[in-house]
């Protein structure tokens, strides 16, 4: 894979899902893998709420763990947990439309989601500048979603971590195409 550093460069990468069923990701710029999403398998039963829905994200010089807790009434608001290279937390709020992420060694950024499955979904610097959005993507191509940077600032380590975050939030909110 890649590095990183060397692909951040490009304003827009792409999540693709290799086989339709699987939940793993491969996130692209053109035809180059650049970092993975993959989720464990859910347990046989389990009550929504409850599941963490895990997964792992990695690059070449990076790996995290992600999971969710549900909170709040009927479970509507959640913390998104990160861990690995860079630990950290998303709190969202109801339906999980926005909410803020704290990583350490980054500056604070808000997630602006969308509440209709078309719209697009942002993560913003704390004074509302959009850093990087992700927009709808095709079932025909296996395309997930479409991920732009929009902040040519944007901390380059950590666009695969926000990409990561992003299409898990757009999953959780059943936002994609499986």
């Amino acid at each position: 894979m890649p590095s990183i550093d060397e692909e951040a460069a490009a304003n827009e990468l792409i999540w693709y899902q290799p086989q339709r069923f699987k939940r793993e990701f491969e996130l692209r710029r053109g035809q180059e893998v650049i970092g993975r999403l993959q989720f464990q398998p859910s347990p046989t039963v389990s009550w929504e709420r409850a599941n963490r829905h895990r997964a792992f994200a990695e690059t070449s010089d990076s790996r995290w763990s992600i999971s969710v807790t549900r909170h709040g009434f009927l479970g509507l608001k959640a913390n998104i947990e990160v861990e690995g290279t860079n630990s950290g937390i998303l709190e969202a709020g109801f339906l999980l439309l926005n909410g803020n992420l704290k990583i350490a060694q980054m500056s604070a950024l808000r997630w602006v989601g969308g509440l209709a499955r078309r719209s697009s979904d942002y993560f913003q610097d704390m004074q509302g500048s959009p850093i990087l959005r992700l927009d709808q993507g095709n079932f025909f191509d296996n395309i997930n979603a479409r991920f732009s940077i929009l902040s040519p600032t944007a901390p380059l380590p950590f666009i695969a971590l926000l990409a990561s975050l992003g299409l898990y939030m757009r999953i959780l909110m059943n936002k994609i195409n499986r």
